[in-house]
């Protein structure tokens, strides 16, 4: 079985790496069980969706529609070898103050029940609701403002 559980920020979800392409995604994730295609300031993107929406593949059209972004709200998910969904925020933040990543916190102004906590050094958003984790968005790291820093897939 795959492993779709295993967070690896600014290189991808398991064994599948950003810039994969999207038949690269989908032999190792199966068919999506849903395709959205939207287009977001002159940006064209296909997400694909899995299980009961616990896993979104996102592809950037500026980026061949390569793998650019996931989200996963997989009860299993794993960082650093630890399941973080369910974690309280400052469970959270006492992980990144031990890592010693810098973050910012974001309340949604039209849900205060709802709250982001962003990592930018990791091109990272973990997502609260009620307090607790429930989902993960990051992508892959960038070289400069222009220049993306794809992961290096070792064979």
């Amino acid at each position: 079985m795959q492993d779709i559980s295993t967070i690896k920020p600014g290189r991808g979800l398991g064994s599948i790496h950003f810039g994969a392409t999207m038949d690269e995604c989908r032999d190792y994730f199966g068919k999506p069980k849903e395709e959205l295609k939207e287009e977001f300031e002159d940006e064209e993107y296909i997400t694909w969706y899995y299980g009961e929406g616990d896993i979104a593949l996102s592809f950037e059209g500026s980026e061949d529609f390569k793998l650019g972004t996931i989200i996963l709200s997989h009860p299993d998910a794993t960082l650093d070898n630890e399941k973080i969904i369910g974690k309280s925020v400052a469970d959270i933040k006492q992980y990144l103050k031990r890592k010693s990543y810098f973050y910012l916190e974001e309340a949604d102004e039209l849900d205060p029940t709802m709250m982001v906590i962003n990592v930018g050094a990791l091109e990272c958003n973990f997502m609260f609701t009620d307090g607790l984790l429930d989902g993960v968005q990051w992508s892959y790291l960038w070289v400069d403002d222009d220049t993306p820093d794809w992961p290096q897939i070792v064979a």
